[in-house]
């Protein structure tokens, strides 16, 4: 076999996996809008200026994250697109490739800035009793009673 041959052999498959989704760090789905939460707002003692400045940051974030999963969803076509070719330019590919990943790792960055604006506006303390409440909350929603999954953040005191 000619070195081409086996690179086609070893790159396809790899590179479709790669134009696969694939979840990133910020993916992992959140309760949404948590500080509009009664029981949460108040165990983390958010005012309204601060529920206000977290809405804003949603909204924002929300929209950015809309068109930057376009971004990624297009050039994810366009590498497919590529390698569905009959002759394969694996220049182009290669550069396709670095635009999706270049694509994805703006997706993660606006995650994270959404993350940055919830911890500045909580501070330290509040935050990490936020993310205490998170993990009770993932905790408990692992557990079953009666078949079913428990959902929903816990009271004070560990009562839902």
């Amino acid at each position: 076999m000619d070195n081409k041959l086996k690179w086609i052999i070893v790159m396809v498959p790899a590179l479709i996996l790669i134009s696969l989704p694939m979840p990133s760090m910020g993916e992992k789905r959140s309760l949404g809008k948590w500080w509009s939460l009664p029981n949460i707002a108040e165990r983390l003692q958010l005012n309204d200026a601060e529920k206000k400045e977290l809405d804003r940051l949603y909204v924002e974030n929300r929209r950015s994250l809309i068109d930057l999963k376009s971004v990624v969803e297009n050039e994810r076509f366009e590498l497919g697109n590529l390698m569905e070719q009959t002759t394969l330019d694996e220049e182009a590919v290669m550069k396709q490739f670095n635009k999706l990943e270049k694509a994805r790792a703006n997706l993660d960055a606006e995650r994270f800035r959404f993350f940055l604006g919830i911890r500045k506006v909580l501070g330290s303390e509040r935050y990490q009793s936020l993310k205490m409440l998170f993990k009770t909350f993932r905790e408990k929603r692992r557990h079953t009673k009666g078949g079913e999954v428990q959902r929903g953040i816990p009271e004070k005191g560990g009562k839902k």
